[in-house]
């Protein structure tokens, strides 16, 4: 029978990757050739799924952080600078250490404490005081399997769920060392701050593709003990050249085998697809992402068959609010599949939820229903910028006399007004009803009856009236643009 494993990296100090990278033919150099004082800023994201079936539910987990690089120095040869990981908690940046310590702290202590009463005094009646136990030890058993897992996460995990930070220094073909926290992820995908990074080939000659191979060490910790049992790690990387969709930039399809764990009696598989981006501007990577199929590993002790996605992009301020904000840094984070629309309904439902009424009023709003509106409201994208739901909780903000809702609608209208702002910063193509006509071009500003758009080719700013466009392009316009302050 195969002992179920959580699986880590193992390295000598803080790591070193060794690897070979194979090119051929003369094509684009390649080289990580940041300048120094320049800051790289990452958002990085996780997703899991577990493929086991069973009665209970799946693992799921989505969990994202912020990564930084600040390079110190730099020459022909290679970098070195400082690295930090920022981890989000639910969808909301952790706002410092402190604060993520004290949570950690907390959980821990209630953890070990053990549940208590969720239920109060047990009822006189036997048969009802039996069902209150039974609801009682229910609810303390998920809470006590929460807090496990947040514990196990926190803890295992450190460079998605903690504070992580250290010296780095990278040659132009990618081999890296450094000390710090190493900022171990799930499933043997390495250490954090070497996520973003592949290892290329020595003469930065990618025209015909290039393939690379790294070997490390793995922990296999059995999830009924804590006996730790060590073995070799590959990492076996194929990157074929593809069409980039932005100047600068060369992209390339990646396919992905990692194995280990067979001299210590388990195996590990994760074999995957995705793609890589690099800047030659910037001399550092881009954007990547890659969907593994994992065999042999569990996550916090449970189940051995998952998907696993996990993505980076370089964040410049525009794709910073949009990622802080739990929406993609690209534009189709403003696709209504990612970013879903605010329907009237739900609009007329806010307003009248919302609304204040005379002290003496009757009406006594619905307080889950009030805590379902927030959430949909805090993930949906905005109202139009003259609704009656957008003038409403500007008032009510406004309004001092009232101020317990204050806290739910600054950090909506605070999100809606961030999303606005990066909509008009993002180039899109804009076309007539039939499609014949086309333009690229920035959103500025919306009215009843037109829209401002910036186009790219003249960089002038044009009125379109609104009839003369796609119904796509009306509702984007709709949705995401405000009127021009200076009319």
């Amino acid at each position: 029978m195969q002992t179920r494993t959580k699986c880590g990296w193992v390295a000598a100090g803080w790591m070193v990757w060794l690897g070979v990278a194979c090119g051929s033919l003369p094509g684009q150099d390649v080289a990580y050739v940041p300048k120094a004082g320049q800051t790289f800023d990452y958002g990085i994201e996780f997703r899991i799924m577990e493929r086991t079936e069973g009665e209970r539910n799946p693992i799921q987990v989505r969990q994202r952080c912020r990564l930084r690089f600040v390079v110190s120095e730099s020459d022909s040869n290679e970098w070195s600078g400082t690295y930090r990981t920022i981890p989000f908690r639910g969808n909301k940046l952790m706002s410092s250490k402190e604060a993520l310590a004290t949570y950690h702290r907390r959980t821990r202590e209630s953890y070990e404490a053990g549940p208590s009463n969720h239920f109060g005094p047990a009822p006189p009646d036997p048969g009802m005081a039996r069902l209150q136990q039974v609801a009682s030890q229910r609810a303390a058993a998920v809470q006590k399997e929460q807090q496990r897992r947040i514990l196990y996460e926190l803890e295992r995990y450190p460079g998605l769920f903690q504070f992580c930070e250290g010296e780095i220094t990278c040659t132009r073909s990618g081999a890296m060392r450094g000390r710090g926290s190493v900022g171990t992820l799930p499933f043997a995908a390495g250490p954090v701050a070497g996520l973003v990074f592949l290892q290329l080939p020595k003469d930065g000659k990618t025209q015909s593709g290039f393939s690379t191979r790294s070997v490390g060490k793995l922990n296999l910790v059995s999830s009924s003990s804590d006996q730790v049992a060590k073995s070799d790690l590959s990492v076996l990387s194929l990157l074929t050249p593809r069409e980039s969709s932005q100047d600068a930039h060369l992209a390339f399809d990646r396919e992905v085998e990692i194995s280990g764990g067979v001299t210590a009696g388990n195996k590990l598989t994760l074999s995957g697809s995705g793609m890589w981006e690099f800047s030659t501007e910037m001399g550092m990577p881009y954007a990547g992402s890659v969907d593994y199929q994992i065999e042999g590993a569990s996550y916090v002790g449970k189940a051995d068959q998952f998907d696993l996605r996990i993505g980076f992009h370089y964040l410049d301020p525009v794709r910073a609010m949009l990622f802080d904000n739990d929406l993609l840094p690209t534009m189709d984070a403003f696709d209504a599949s990612n970013l879903p629309r605010l329907t009237m309904k739900q609009q007329s439902e806010m307003t009248k939820h919302w609304e204040p009424r005379p002290k003496r009023s009757s009406y006594r709003p619905n307080l889950a229903v009030g805590v379902q509106l927030v959430q949909i409201a805090s993930n949906s994208a905005p109202p139009p910028a003259n609704s009656k739901l957008q003038r409403l909780l500007e008032e009510r903000l406004r309004d001092e006399s009232d101020w317990k809702e204050d806290i739910h609608f600054e950090s909506i209208l605070s999100r809606w007004d961030s999303i606005r702002k990066a909509a008009t910063k993002f180039p899109r193509e804009w076309s007539d009803p039939s499609g014949s006509f086309t333009i690229q071009a920035m959103l500025q500003s919306v009215d009843q009856a037109s829209v401002s758009l910036l186009r790219l080719d003249t960089r002038q700013v044009i009125s379109v009236p609104l009839e003369k466009l796609s119904d796509e392009d009306v509702e984007f316009a709709r949705t995401f643009g405000v009127r021009d302050q200076g009319s």
